[in-house]
């Protein structure tokens, strides 16, 4: 059968990672998406990660600043299922691509706005970009951070999470749409999707405010360790029953009786912790990684190597789920990039190509809807396409 989003039209007014990102995990599973980038380009065009997050899709140039782009977004808007945006709350207003605009004349459109801090509020006008959010968040603390030195991830999690939540809750959408025949606004605030990715960080057991968490894990027994060859690795007892099988394979039963070790594993707490945390560390210390993965796991104990990126994208797990494809992109040639995550039996998603050159699509959509020749010419002329 055809992926599940097959016939889908998705019109997409993204620019960097959370727009693009989530109209490109609905164009794997199916769904056709046309992305509006301003006559420059989408400012992330050069970035390395622009091929991956746009991968499958139609690329057509507007000038909303412009009347006559504004007609045109308004008219593809109207053919279409679903509209994507991760503007600055007002923008599309001033853009002519506003909700209010569109579901006027599209009530059965899926309308997703996905903002740094939300559409209302002390914060809606200012910039959203991942680490401004992520700086308002416990993220640069609860990571290894503390209050004397926060630590910055690479990593964009506010952008990332908020392009799956954003992708998620359109699907949701289209789905009430089914049986309700309504569209309806769909409003993912960055801040919000970060603060439900943290709960877990942000409060202990009695609903108080977790301090920072220690640099390689706030429990002893739950966390990374550097073995004798300097190679680290993660040792997972996560339950007692793990911390039984480590006692017992490291000859040490005291430990089930000792009160240093008691509520073990999780509920060892500071200032207790830091002197579990010193035990630990002095016995990883007398044995290499590999030793101790080949140890541990013979006692069925839980463990990983912490692994390289030339490790990560070579593993063995990664190959069998099919995680790394490689497409001919014509901007730059083969690119290895991430394959389709979710899976479906029935209806399987698959990468419809590489990511677009800028306006490759523009005459292609334009006629589509109507447009001569002649027409779209007039357009270029004007610069408005």
């Amino acid at each position: 059968m055809k992926p599940i989003l097959t016939g889908v039209k998705v019109l997409e007014f993204g620019s960097y990672i959370a727009g693009p990102l989530a109209a490109m995990l609905l164009a794997d599973q199916g769904a056709e998406v046309i992305k509006v980038e301003r006559p420059t380009g989408d400012p992330y065009r050069k970035m390395p990660g622009f091929v991956v997050w746009n991968r499958g899709k139609r690329s057509i140039t507007l000038d909303l600043k412009q009347a006559e782009g504004q007609e045109i977004a308004q008219v593809l808007a109207k053919g279409s299922d679903v509209v994507i945006h991760n503007c600055k709350p007002g923008v599309p207003e001033q853009l002519g691509i506003g909700y209010a605009t569109l579901a006027g004349l599209n009530p059965r459109l899926i309308y997703c706005s996905v903002t740094g801090f939300g559409e209302s509020g002390p914060y809606r006008d200012e910039p959203g970009w991942d680490p401004l959010v992520l700086s308002r968040t416990f993220t640069y603390l609860s990571q290894g951070g503390s209050l004397e030195r926060p630590v910055y991830l690479v990593f964009p999690l506010a952008s990332y999470y908020g392009a799956m939540m954003a992708s998620f809750s359109t699907a949701t959408a289209l789905f009430v749409r089914e049986i309700t025949g309504r569209g309806q606004k769909v409003e993912v605030p960055l801040l919000n999707v970060m603060t439900a990715v943290e709960h877990q960080t942000l409060f202990d057991v009695e609903g108080k405010a977790r301090l920072p968490w220690l640099p390689q894990g706030a429990m002893p027994l739950y966390r990374l360790h550097k073995a004798s060859d300097g190679q680290w690795f993660f040792l997972a007892l996560g339950n007692y029953s793990f911390f039984t099988k480590f006692a017992l394979l490291m000859d040490k039963e005291e430990w089930l009786i000792d009160p240093l070790f008691e509520g073990a594993p999780m509920a060892i707490l500071p200032p207790r912790s830091y002197e579990v945390e010193k035990v630990m560390v002095e016995l990883i210390a007398t044995k290499t990684r590999d030793e101790w993965l080949a140890l541990l796991r013979e006692a069925d104990i839980p463990c990983a190597p912490v692994k390289r990126v030339d490790e990560y994208l070579d593993d063995p797990q990664i190959a069998a789920n099919e995680m790394v494809v490689e497409l001919d992109d014509p901007n730059v040639g083969p690119v290895r990039q991430m394959g389709i995550p979710i899976k479906f039996s029935l209806t399987p998603g698959t990468i419809k190509g590489p990511s677009p050159k800028l306006g490759q699509h523009t005459d292609e959509v334009l006629t589509e809807i109507g447009l001569s020749a002649t027409a779209i010419a007039e357009l270029r002329a004007k610069r408005i396409v």
